[in-house]
């Protein structure tokens, strides 16, 4: 019986040659998918792990991923302070329902939602494979700490070479910048609060070395056990919102902010008709 926080892939993805798809898929130049200002990159989730493997392997510089969902697109849109933030990300990917509706109203095109859940399991696998190191940070002590078990316990090979909780007062954050420049990681989660983790990263960039930092918000609940995933009766009707209402009933009152979305689209859309 599968027990809580356990991680599971579905076997036809276990006979696959991991690293020869992610080498020969082409993504240097994956086109874009503007929705109201914000360029998200028009990726499948197999393009967005490869996109991350070529820019691990470039180690040049530190790179910044978005996974962002409706409400924090209406954070970062054109206009916006945090639009700042956007501009700079080295790759922005579409998390949450709707996005693939608004990129279509919107003339555009997305090809899938990237779950953020799925996207960190391949990436575990890849950094397994290729010997990469991994960095947990945020959540509380107990969140982290279950992750790194369950992640370790799954993935004996994978590398994951600090973690820490989220809360940090000053010397603690000290303590964890420190860690994060001598161990060098191929990749840092992050998991803190929207927008308290992009400022933080925009805040820490010379701690991160080549690191890819990817912004992961709630997934370590999930990971950890704490929150379960929505099953798939859910899932596969485009419900995930409605389930964790159920789950979380205080999000509702951050779900209703959506209807501002879905309103700022549905106008912008009227204007792309109007040009057509």
């Amino acid at each position: 019986m599968k027990q809580p926080g356990e991680i599971r892939h579905l076997s036809a993805k276990d006979d696959r040659d991991y690293l020869l798809d992610y080498q020969t898929l082409n993504v240097d130049d994956l086109e874009k998918a503007p929705i109201l200002g914000v360029p998200f990159d028009n990726a499948s989730l197999d393009e967005a792990v490869a996109k991350i493997y070529h820019l691990m392997e470039e180690k040049v510089r530190f790179h910044h991923v978005l996974l962002l969902d409706p409400i924090k697109t209406m954070a970062l849109r054109k206009g916006k302070k945090l639009h700042r933030i956007a501009q700079k990300a080295s790759l922005i990917l579409a998390e949450g329902a709707g996005l693939q509706w608004a990129a279509k109203k919107l003339g555009g095109e997305l090809k899938e939602r990237i779950p953020t859940i799925a996207l960190m399991m391949d990436l575990v696998r890849l950094c397994e494979l290729r010997n990469y190191s991994i960095f947990l940070l945020g959540g509380k002590e107990e969140i982290v700490e279950k992750v790194y078990f369950n992640l370790s316990r799954h993935f004996p090979g994978v590398r994951i070479v600090g973690r820490h909780a989220g809360y940090l007062n000053t010397q603690r954050e000290l303590l964890v910048k420190e860690s994060i420049r001598k161990t060098s990681p191929n990749i840092i989660f992050l998991a803190m609060d929207f927008p308290e983790q992009e400022i933080w990263v925009e805040n820490n960039t010379a701690f991160f070395g080549h690191a890819v930092v990817i912004g992961v918000g709630g997934a370590m609940d999930i990971l950890s056990g704490k929150v379960k995933k929505a099953p798939n009766v859910f899932k596969l009707k485009g419900l995930t919102w409605f389930w964790r209402i159920i789950v979380r009933p205080w999000r509702l009152i951050r779900m209703s902010r959506m209807f501002g979305f879905f309103i700022v689209v549905w106008i912008k859309s009227l204007f792309v008709k109007k040009k057509k």
